[in-house]
């Protein structure tokens, strides 16, 4: 027993530490945009950029969630031995997300540019401050849900180096964008806090076209669409979507909570958000790469070997999560030292990261079972469950510790806590029973 699981995980790992240095990649992108927005602009600048970021968050994570499917789809037909539909998963797939994608840009201009912030209740001058940005970021959406649709597809297709090489490649020219258009550097225009939003769109779209011209990919677009396989891509694309956006939601609405409590809780929780958000790229690498194997491994109808497989993943990734969380709780002043905060906003960004260490290993094991669940098709139970855990059990504990009780922004993550054990709980109970086949 002992050898097939150490066997199963090495394939494992081996499918996901692309996928992990990919999402760690994508995950910098954050990172560095925070880092050197509060650097170079200041933390007025930051706490903008945070608002900008989150309302782009929704239609960014939609395109994410309707992504899924392309990957699913993929193992599981390779898995049956039905390669020659491949072409068409894929053709459909970008079909979904760029027009989900398209609606979903103009709809946060729109939103924006009508003063939606202010609706919110956000500081007058932050919300002024971040509407251009935003639409700026609105913008690379599409190139953004190309990019992600065509990179689900290539790591199914067991070519996740090329995916880790345009990611790697988008990063490089974001952050050489940043440095001169925030700057005004080498000749290049000072546009301030929008030209991190223009790195992000020229660096999306340069990502985008190679991926796409770094290898031919057969589309087979002369066979046109079909009603029979968009019905099949959004069976599983829009729960997976769901799941992304009722998870998520929550987290992007965390800080127009904190914009109800001071400015400096803003940029802590960005702060806090940017580095668990770094961590959790490794178990989303996990569950991508577990989706692909259990997609495969359940075409071929062989539960034995999911069974394994998830098991050697979930070892790993609680002892991962374990460990980051006690490097969380020793090096937690550190960690926010690296932001240039000022002294109230430090203290705030060090005692949000000792919540965010309680509910680590819950996160941890809630998304290898999402990604488990994906590959087997159960997709709808994983937007249930983020519905119940996030909405009705996180938020209202949120707002209640915050605000009912005077907690304020620790009280905040603590609701956000409760929502990942909860959904955890569900997601665990569900996989039992799909595993017991």
């Amino acid at each position: 027993m002992l050898s097939a699981l150490l066997k199963e995980f090495k394939y494992t790992l081996r499918l996901s530490v692309p996928i992990t240095v990919g999402l760690l990649g994508q995950g910098l992108f954050g990172i560095i945009d925070t880092v050197m927005i509060a650097n170079l602009l200041g933390e007025h600048a930051l706490a903008a950029a945070t608002l900008g970021n989150n309302v782009n968050w929704i239609p960014l994570l939609l395109v994410i969630g309707l992504s899924v499917a392309v990957p699913v789809l993929t193992a599981q037909a390779r898995g049956a031995g039905t390669d020659e539909e491949m072409p068409g998963i894929l053709r459909h797939g970008l079909l979904v997300n760029l027009f989900a994608a398209v609606i979903g840009a103009a709809a946060i201009c729109v939103f924006i540019l009508s003063g939606g912030l202010l609706w919110l209740g956000q500081p007058e001058s932050v919300s002024k401050e971040a509407a251009m940005f935003s639409c700026i970021i609105a913008f690379s959406i599409p190139a953004a849900a190309g990019f992600q649709t065509v990179k689900s597809f290539r790591d199914a297709c067991g070519e996740q180096w090329i995916s880790l090489l345009w990611t790697a490649a988008g990063l490089i020219t974001n952050i050489f964008l940043n440095w001169v258009l925030m700057t005004g550097a080498l000749g290049f225009p000072n546009w301030g806090l929008e030209g991190a939003a223009a790195g992000t769109l020229f660096s999306r779209i340069i990502s985008l076209a190679g991926i796409i011209l770094h290898k031919r990919l057969v589309y087979c677009w002369h066979r046109g669409f079909s009603l029979r396989e968009i019905r099949q891509n959004l069976r599983i694309a829009v729960p997976s979507a769901l799941h992304v956006i009722f998870e998520a939601g929550l987290f992007i609405a965390a800080p127009f909570f904190m914009g109800w409590i001071s400015e400096a809780s803003i940029a802590a929780n960005q702060v806090v958000t940017t580095i668990s958000s770094l961590v959790y790229m490794l178990p989303l690498g996990i569950s991508q790469a577990l989706s692909i194997r259990v997609g495969e491994a359940f075409g071929k109808k062989n539960f034995s070997q999911i069974r394994t497989v998830f098991t050697g993943a979930a070892i790993f990734t609680l002892l991962a999560m374990s460990i980051s969380a006690i490097a969380f709780i020793v090096f937690r002043v550190e960690v926010s030292a690296i932001f240039n905060l000022e002294s109230e906003t430090a203290a705030l960004a060090s005692s949000f990261l000792v919540v965010v260490c309680a509910y680590m290993i819950f996160d941890g094991f809630q998304t290898i079972a999402a990604g488990a669940l994906r590959g087997l098709g159960d997709v709808r139970i994983i937007a249930v469950a983020a519905f119940v855990s996030y909405w009705l059990i996180g938020c209202p504990t949120a707002l209640f510790l915050a605000f009912g009780i005077g907690m304020e922004g620790v009280g905040i993550w603590i609701g956000l806590a409760v929502g990942l054990a909860a959904t955890s709980i569900i997601l665990g109970v569900r996989l039992r029973k799909d595993l017991r086949m």
